[in-house]
């Protein structure tokens, strides 16, 4: 076998290792992972922090693929919830990556699933205004389809923050403007010669 392959064959041999339910986790996991989970306060890929938040979930909400890619290698739940019904795939949606919000889509976090609030994914990246991981999760077979208590679906809600962009730019724009007329004001009157 060429030395390129054999190489490429040991790094995915670890991904491939089957997590036994009784084996200690520094068994298996590479130091790096173990030391990940418990410089946040998790004694196993298994365990829960406040508010029910499972090892991925922590992972997934900063953004950290590679603690992601990882902990679902060794077996963590892509489908776990939290006590607000969220799941690792939703707090992706607010700050991860799209190699995150793939990983987890593909390692089966339900991507139409509604939190206790019944917001979906999908509303969740609009209200954030994260429309790239709205196109993304849109390109997954999100349902647009689906609406909040409110009545809102996510495109209305990401109607409605491009509305309010667009206010706020506007206000800035108007506020811009009368500080140039005050300024030139100012100007005008510092130019004018005393009349005494």
């Amino acid at each position: 076998m060429h030395t390129d392959t054999v190489l490429a064959v040991r790094e995915r041999l670890p991904r491939r290792v089957a997590r036994r339910a009784d084996a200690p986790l520094e068994t298996v996991a590479p130091a790096a992972l173990s030391t990940w989970l418990a410089y946040h306060g998790f004694p196993d890929l298994h365990s829960r922090s406040v508010n029910g938040e499972t090892p991925l979930m922590r992972a997934a909400r900063h953004g950290e693929d590679a603690v992601v890619e990882a902990l679902l290698a060794f077996g963590a739940r892509a489908d776990a919830l939290d006590d607000d019904g969220n799941h690792a795939l939703w707090f992706a949606c607010l700050r991860g990556g799209p190699a995150t919000i793939l990983r987890l889509i593909e390692a089966g976090s339900p991507i139409d699933h509604a939190n206790d609030d019944d917001i979906t994914c999908l509303m969740q990246a609009a209200a954030s205004g994260r429309l790239d991981v709205l196109r993304m999760l849109l390109a997954q077979g999100a349902s647009a389809e689906l609406c909040a208590p409110d009545g809102r679906s996510a495109l209305d809600m990401a109607a409605d923050l491009g509305l309010q962009l667009l206010r706020a730019a506007r206000q800035m724009d108007q506020m811009g403007q009368m500080h140039q007329t005050e300024e030139a004001g100012t100007q005008r009157i510092a130019a004018t010669p005393d009349l005494v």
